[in-house]
Formats: structure tokens, sequence, C-alpha cells
């Protein structure tokens, strides 16, 4: 399942008929509560974008997107770079009016330039953006607009205009947003002339207020608020030599010479703060050029290329690249001394010991993989990605009872990181604990809302268990306590 989609087919394929029921479905339900229709004003926030779309719908559109996403081939599952991102996108929004909205950002492997918001929080970029970027303030211009498209809550501010144009433009608003971001906007309205002109001007409006929302976010989280101009100039540039892998970005955020100039306008009510780009955000376009592009664009070439960059950073960075996509190939040697050397550079660097420690678990040193990795959660005790590193290192060293004793430990502590029921759930299978593993691939499913799967699971696990033991007695309350929510919702 690809998510590079045609406009007329992209809804359809990238959900399919089940999911297209259920969007239809919250459509229609969205609906029947409406009142009276609305003016042709963009409506305040507050009361009556909440009526149409109330944050507990938004959150419930945006865990559905996230949960066909995960199961897209495009979605790419790298802790380090997730962690990056989050962390950035973090920052950002600390200065952002979110309401209590949790925000959660992602990646998937397509070389256009693009990203886009979904309702919920869920921001999701494609790789081609972050390669285009020329510094990290450019990308975190990105996420400072994408995140005002959440705060300012614009896809229920759209359905509270669209009341009157009922169902149809709705589904077609709701699902263009949820492949496309804001995109839904000119080409997703097809139902009428009318709708559709009225979807442009709004899409406009929204795109110039998250502009200058997300230059204020960039002033009071740090970063240049001239990046916002200075990204659409860097993307100027990029469109004349590949206009296809430009042309995803400026569809769905349309671009003029006036946005350009109220962005630079805006950044000029805040003092200039020079940001530097950081080591990681060079490590992260670096792992991207060496591991996830789609077409095959000789990524050892490039990198080697990059190496003799004046930039010292960057040139570090490219030869993590290369290390990891020499790793890739199977040149375990020749990686090892790239790695070694930049780990003497930098020690305890986590990206780069988390390189080394894939290196060796890839050449079969398990033993050595689980070395490395204890030794940097001594240092960086709270990295949620090499919890994750060290539990598959554990698992790959035969080692299920280590592995089950870490992960549940820091279960506890953090019991939302979905993923680490995932590691548990493999290690209870390793112990042949069946009952228990299907019990964790439950609360993996519970944590990203998905109920009857996480049902499915506990059923499966009350088969496996003693019938008057404890265990099962537990998962009978779960059982029923899921239920009860599930129909609740």
């Amino acid at each position: 399942m690809r998510i590079k989609l045609t406009p007329t087919n992209k809804l359809h394929d990238f959900f399919g008929k089940r999911a297209m029921a259920h969007l239809l479905a919250f459509a229609m339900m969205i609906f029947s509560a409406s009142g009276q229709p609305q003016t042709t004003d963009l409506p305040e926030l507050g009361d009556s974008a909440g009526r149409y779309l109330s944050p507990a719908q938004e959150t419930e559109i945006g865990q559905r997107f996230f949960r066909q996403l995960m199961r897209s081939r495009n979605f790419i599952e790298d802790y380090e770079l997730q962690d990056y991102l989050q962390s950035l996108g973090e920052q950002i929004g600390a200065s952002a009016d979110l309401r209590g909205m949790k925000l959660a950002f992602n990646l998937i492997l397509d070389n256009r330039v693009n990203a886009f918001a979904v309702p919920g929080g869920f921001i999701t970029f494609n790789t081609g953006l972050l390669t285009v970027t020329e510094e990290e303030s450019e990308l975190a211009s990105v996420v400072s607009h994408e995140i005002a498209h959440l705060s300012q809550r614009h896809l229920a501010r759209l359905i509270a205009k669209h009341h009157e144009d009922r169902i149809p433009a709705l589904a077609a608003i709701l699902g263009s947003i949820l492949v496309g971001g804001q995109a839904g906007l000119a080409g997703a309205t097809l139902t009428s002339a009318t709708v559709a002109s009225n979807q442009l001007t709004y899409s406009r409006a929204f795109e110039r207020e998250a502009d200058s929302i997300g230059v204020q976010l960039l002033a009071d989280s740090g970063y240049d608020p001239d990046s916002m101009a200075q990204f659409f100039r860097t993307l100027e540039a990029y469109t004349r030599h590949d206009q296809a892998g430009a042309y995803e970005f400026l569809q769905t955020h349309p671009l003029s010479l006036n946005r350009i100039a109220e962005s630079e306008a805006k950044a000029s009510e805040y003092p200039p703060r020079p940001h530097t780009s950081s080591f990681e955000y060079h490590l992260a376009k670096a792992k991207i050029r060496a591991l996830y592009r789609e077409r095959n664009d000789h990524p050892e070439i490039f990198l080697e290329d990059q190496i003799q960059s004046e930039q010292e950073e960057k040139s570090d960075a490219a030869r993590y690249g290369l290390a990891v996509y020499l790793t890739r190939s199977r040149n375990f040697s020749r990686a090892r001394r790239i790695l070694d050397s930049l780990a003497s550079k930098y020690p305890g660097h986590p990206w780069i010991g988390v390189a080394q420690a894939e290196n060796e678990l890839s050449d079969d040193q398990a033993g050595t993989a689980v070395s490395i990795l204890e030794g940097l959660l001594e240092n960086h005790p709270s990295l949620p990605y090499l919890h994750y590193h060290l539990a598959n290192a554990y698992l790959a060293n035969h080692q299920p009872e280590q592995a089950k004793k870490f992960v549940r430990y820091q279960i506890r502590r953090n019991p939302q990181r979905f993923r680490l029921y995932a590691f548990l759930s493999r290690a209870n299978a390793d112990l042949k604990n069946l009952a228990e593993a299907h019990q964790a691939k439950a609360e993996y499913h519970t944590v990203l809302g998905n109920y009857p799967k996480a049902i499915e699971s506990l059923e499966l696990a009350l088969r496996e268990a003693e019938p008057q033991g404890y265990l099962a007695q537990s998962l009978t309350a779960r059982i029923a306590e899921l239920k009860s929510g599930y129909q609740l919702n």
C-alpha cells in the first residue's frame, strides 16, 4: 500500500473500503448533531467550531489516521528520527496554545516536499521535506506552521463554515486533510463549483494565519523568525530544479509573493535570533539520505561528496550516514572503522553509539551490542529510543527474561510508550508465556486507541490462561472494561 496516490483515488486507496466507511459514518455523526447553518465568516475559536467537531472527535480522527499510517509501507519506524522530530516539535509546541493537545510527529518515505497536520495533534513529514531544508530553522518553520493549523483548530472551523454543504462536502474535507493535510482546500471539495471556490478562499486564509502564528512560535522558541520566509525562498529555488518534487508542497500550501512578503513583515516585528543547526539535524538528514530515499540515487556517492563539506558537523554527519549505509550493505568492517572514529570525536553521543550497536547486531555480535547500549543508557537514561534498542538487543542475544524485566520496569515509568508493549509481547513469546504475550499485545493496541484489536488479543490470551487462575480473572475484567469503554465511545 503506497502513500503516493492520484487525486481521484487517494482517499479510497489510502484508507481502504472499511476505513472509508468509518470516515463517512463519522461525518454523518457530526452532521446528525448539527444545528443551524453558519455565516460565511470564519468562525471564532471556541463554541462555534467545537459544536461541530469536539476535541475528543479530533482525537478520534487522529488516532484512526495514525493506525492506518502505521500500516502503510511508507511509514518509517526509525526511533532516532522520530525522537528528533518529537523533540523539535515539543520545543516549538511549548509556546503554542494547544489546550492540552499532545503532539505526535511521524515520518513517511516520500521524496516529495510536504508536511501535514491531522486533528488530534498528529503531524507528519515527508522525507523530502527534511532533505530540501538548508538549516534546522527552516525545518522548524514548517513545524511551527503545522502546529499553528492545530492550535487554531482549522478543521473544526472549516466544518463549521461548511455546515450548510452537508455530508458530501464534509467527507471531502475530512478525506483531504487526513491524506494531504490542509490541502482540503482546493482539490478536496469537488462536490460543487461553489464549495470548491469557497474552500480555496478559506485555505488561503488559514495558510496566512498559520504563517503568522508560526513566525510567533519560532521567535518564542528561540529560532530565527525570518526562517519561514527563508524556507519559502529555498522552496522557490528547489522548484526551479525539481518542479515535480516541490509541487506537492505548493499544492497543499498555496504559495504567493504576498505570502512571502507577509512572512517577512511578521518576522520584522521580532528581534533577529540567529540559530545554529544542531548536530542531530545534520545526522537526521544524513540518515535519511543513507536509508530512506525512494529512488536509488547512489547514497554512497552523495555522502562521500558531503564528507568534503567545509562545515565540520555536516561533514561528520555525512560520515555517520555513510557508516549507516555500509551497515545496511553489510560492509561491517568499514562501517565499524568510521563509527569508532566518530565515537572518539563525540564520546557517548547516543546516535553514534546506537549506530555502533546496530552494526554489531547486524554482524551477529549481539552481546557487544548489548554492552554498548547498556553503557549509553547509563549516561542517557531518559532517551526512549535507547530503551527500544536495548530491549531488541536483549532479545537478539537470547535474553528474553532480561528483556522482560527491563521492559516491565520501563512500562511502569512510561505506560504511554506503546512500543514497549510490543517488546514485552516478544519477550513473553520467547519465554512461551503465550497468554502474557497476547496480553501485552492488547495493551499495545489499547494505548493506540484500537479497542477492537485490544479486545481480540485479550480473548486470545484468555484461551491460553489457566481457566480458574488469577490471570484469567484479570483478563476477563480487562475485557469487560474495554468493551464498556469502547461502547461509550
